[in-house]
């Protein structure tokens, strides 16, 4: 008994390491905004989920999907008999028949009713080269659906995210701005005192006029962020923060996108099987073919319809002979699986520059987020210094419009260096495919 309580203290001892572990192991995108400057994951996932089910994309992808899905059926379909009705009507225009053969070549005028059962037997491979086509087609529709909705949320999610982002630099610089124009006034008072030189209130107006115009330039690209976020939502902007996200690729991204298979080379292995097909089916026409033919008539349905037959029999062709063409078509047919063979070879070294571009910019990004954000709160709070001091003889502006400077270059920074973060883990997901099932996207 002692030995049993033991082994689940060690159990729960692990357990509670492991979570630990995990906890301590997460990355939250936006960390240096408070929480309730963001959008919770929830409702981000609900917002881009609600704006990608309406795309024209998306709607035309599940349609091809559909018309594939009917041409499975028809190709399928192909297997039964047909039956078919017709009506023979077949008078004398004219004869010019000389009385000795009138015997042989003069018919009499019918007016026949027919109905055609034809069953084939063996086509050649043909139909089942045609029906696998078609799921193959299927299948492929079906990649390409995912990979459409998984572009789209990439898309809605980078439109989102710098509507967001812009906001807030926007509104930072702003605010900060509104603090800092007071000491033009100032430093102008000072000057008229003789207090300051005239070198020191020129740094000071160059300061201000810099961040001014960084403001400018804030504002424009919110501007464009927006209007482009109308464009796509259909909705403005409303001022919901970026995206409280947790970063689940970007701390080992090597094993997110070990040996993964991307749409596009789904694409491509699908597109090799069904020039495959296609070949079997080109290959089908120059087989022989048989299958069961039989018909029933009924004679003069004008008058009185009295005489009918039934007719049929197992009818067989064989080509024989089509002058090169049948190999000619058939080297065509290898000739593009030998393309769909190489564009296959192309999808995998893009894939290839894909995984690398994603882990180095994710990389590269996650080494500099500690730095940008140490060096961001450190200005931050020598400016706030700067300001409390403010009644201090060895108060200068200068140096206070300095720091408030770095601030915000630094403050820039760093939200583009999480945006990139986000988008970064946001890709690796679209690369191993996992993008539809992280905003719960099912069709």
């Amino acid at each position: 008994m002692f030995h049993l309580f033991k082994i689940k203290w060690l159990f729960l001892i692990l357990f509670l390491s492991f979570s630990l572990n995990l906890y301590a192991d997460k990355i939250n995108s936006y960390s240096v905004l408070s929480d309730n400057s963001k959008l919770t994951n929830d409702l981000f996932i609900d917002k881009i989920q609600s704006i990608i089910i309406t795309q024209p994309e998306f709607r035309q992808a599940i349609a091809v999907k559909g018309e594939f899905v009917e041409n499975r059926k028809f190709a399928s379909r192909q297997r039964f008999p047909s039956l078919t009705a017709q009506i023979i009507n077949d008078r004398t225009i004219s004869r010019d028949i000389k009385s000795g053969n009138r015997l042989r070549k003069t018919q009499d005028d019918a007016f026949d009713a027919q109905v055609i059962l034809d069953q084939p037997i063996y086509t050649g491979n043909e139909i089942n080269s045609k029906v696998k086509i078609a799921k193959l087609e299927i299948s492929r529709a079906s990649i390409e659906l995912s990979k459409t909705a998984s572009e789209l949320i990439l898309s809605a999610s980078e439109i989102y995210i710098n509507a967001a982002s812009t906001k807030i630099l926007s509104d930072y610089c702003k605010n900060l701005f509104n603090d800092l124009k007071r000491y033009r006034d100032i430093v102008k008072r000072r000057f008229d005192g003789g207090i300051i030189s005239g070198s020191e209130m020129a740094i000071v107006n160059v300061r201000l006029s810099e961040i001014e115009a960084k403001l400018a330039r804030l504002e424009a690209n919110e501007i464009k962020a927006s209007s482009i976020y109308r464009s796509f939502f259909k909705e403005e902007y409303d001022g919901s923060g970026p995206p409280s996200l947790e970063l689940i690729n970007i701390n080992d991204l090597s094993m997110y996108l070990e040996n993964i298979k991307t749409y596009d080379e789904l694409v491509a292995k699908n597109t090799i099987e069904n020039k495959t097909a296609d070949l079997e089916l080109t290959k089908s026409q120059y087989r022989p073919k048989f299958g069961f033919n039989a018909r029933y008539t009924q004679y003069d349905v004008d008058e009185d319809a009295e005489d009918s037959d039934i007719r049929g029999g197992i009818y067989f062709n064989f080509p024989l002979f089509n002058f090169g063409r049948g190999s000619a078509e058939v080297g065509a047919s290898k000739a593009r699986i030998n393309q769909a063979k190489i564009n296959s070879e192309k999808s995998k070294r893009d894939k290839e520059t894909q995984v690398a571009s994603v882990i180095g910019s994710a990389t590269g990004t996650l080494q500099a987020r500690n730095r940008l954000k140490d060096s961001y709160i450190n200005i931050k709070l020598q400016r706030e210094t700067y300001f409390n001091s403010i009644s201090s003889s060895q108060f200068s502006i200068s140096a206070l419009l300095e720091a408030a400077l770095r601030e915000l270059n630094l403050f820039e920074q760093l939200i583009n260096n999480e945006n990139e973060l986000v988008i970064s883990d946001l890709q690796s997901s679209h690369l191993n495919r996992s993008l539809l099932n992280r905003f719960k996207i099912s069709y």
